[in-house]
């Protein structure tokens, strides 16, 4: 086991050191678990429902997450770490452990199978008490303190779902999420189990909702948790393969249309100084290229025709994307969006924007001072290769 963790760990700093935008390919989210940097309350149902059985199988799921190298507590020398909540419930709810508790994978894991050995005497099982623990967790222990940069994450194993009026998981769940908590759920079906899946699908954020059924639960479960510790600044748009689909796959690119009309030089220079690795917006591919169109077409300040800058540039002979400060210039590839007649061959026309016509949108070379036109800028997310700090710095 400890030869598999090194190789896998191995592994991940390779691709985390060695990812280029020279490779054509949108940087992906960071998948590095060692630097996963989360607050996470896992909500366990004790019921009889769960059956001692899976009550250890969920105490192992827990540890087998957080056993490929994340750090466990919080170390104001390293400050990716993940603190891990435990609360148990039934007809009521228990805080096991608190954010502070565990300071160390080996204190999770004996307090872990300690808090989960035995099913109490009920078949009482109400998920609402849970959330409702988990939230006022949050609220006490991770809301508007020193990790208030942090993302949180709930993380559902239940046996059966009861919707009875004021124990009602739902409004629990959905007032969570409004509030920027990610929901993992986790259904352990058992005989006589009605309707599980199908509730917990609904108190799951988009695309984390799972059944213990699964081949390998711990490795879904990982997914979502580097997911949850993927994203943008609050006024950037996280570039995802679906627009229209909140639970699509995401990258690790933000995006933000900026509406103010200026020449391409001022856009770029206006994108290279709003965050680290930041710089106008590249379009390696055609789903890029309509995604960010969507997101134009959703940004206040925008409206049809659409024309906005992007980091195409006509440099030493050959058309390239512009790079944040330091990075090479990557050399335009297939495939190429040029509008009808473009590029046009003229040297005062450098520049790129995207275009809206009747035969749809597309690139069009212009002069770098002279057209007035909204922008897209691009820079990395947050996320386990990039820490954001309280101010939303970043650091490798």
């Amino acid at each position: 086991m400890k030869l598999g963790l090194l190789i896998l760990l191995l592994l991940v700093s390779v691709y985390a050191d060695t990812y280029s935008p020279l490779s054509y390919v949108d940087r992906p989210c960071g998948v590095d678990l060692s630097n996963l940097w989360l607050d996470v309350v896992a909500v366990v149902d004790n019921s009889q429902g769960m059956t001692n059985d899976g009550l250890n199988n969920v105490a192992s799921d827990i540890f087998t997450v957080f056993s490929s190298g994340t750090r466990i507590g919080s170390d104001s020398s390293e400050p990716r770490t993940t603190r891990l909540g435990l609360v148990t419930y039934n007809s009521n709810a228990t805080q096991q452990a608190d954010l502070n508790k565990y300071q160390s994978i080996d204190d999770a894991f004996y307090g872990i199978f300690d808090s989960l050995s035995t099913v109490v005497y009920t078949a009482d099982s109400y998920l609402a008490t849970g959330l409702i623990l988990a939230e006022k967790m949050f609220n006490e222990q991770s809301v508007n303190n020193v990790r208030s940069n942090y993302k949180r994450v709930v993380i559902v194993y239940a046996s059966e779902y009861n919707e009875d009026g004021e124990l009602d998981p739902l409004p629990v769940a959905n007032r969570l999420k409004l509030s920027n908590v990610k929901i993992i759920t986790v259904a352990y079906e058992q005989p006589g189990s009605v309707g599980l899946e199908n509730g917990l699908s609904q108190i799951a954020s988009p695309g984390f909702s799972f059944s213990n059924n699964v081949v390998n639960i711990s490795q879904e479960i990982q997914n979502a948790l580097l997911q949850s510790n993927c994203f943008c600044a609050n006024d950037w748009i996280q570039y995802r393969t679906s627009y229209s689909d909140p639970a699509s796959s995401r990258y690790g690119v933000c995006l933000q249309p900026v509406s103010v009309p200026t020449v391409w030089t001022s856009a770029k220079m206006s994108c290279m100084n709003r965050w680290s690795n930041s710089s106008l917006a590249t379009e390696f591919c055609q789903p890029k290229h309509d995604f960010i169109l969507s997101a134009v077409q959703n940004t206040q300040g925008f409206s049809p025709p659409y024309q906005y800058h992007i980091g195409l540039i006509y440099a030493s002979g050959s058309w390239v994307w512009t790079q944040p400060t330091g990075f090479q210039q990557v050399p335009l590839q297939q495939p190429l969006m040029w509008s009808s007649g473009y590029p046009q061959l003229a040297s005062d026309k450098s520049a790129v924007m995207n275009q809206q016509s009747w035969l749809g949108t597309g690139w069009q070379n212009i002069a770098t001072m002279n057209v007035v036109a909204n922008y897209v800028c691009e820079t990395y997310s947050c996320d386990t290769d990039n820490y954001c700090d309280e101010n939303m710095n970043k650091k490798q």
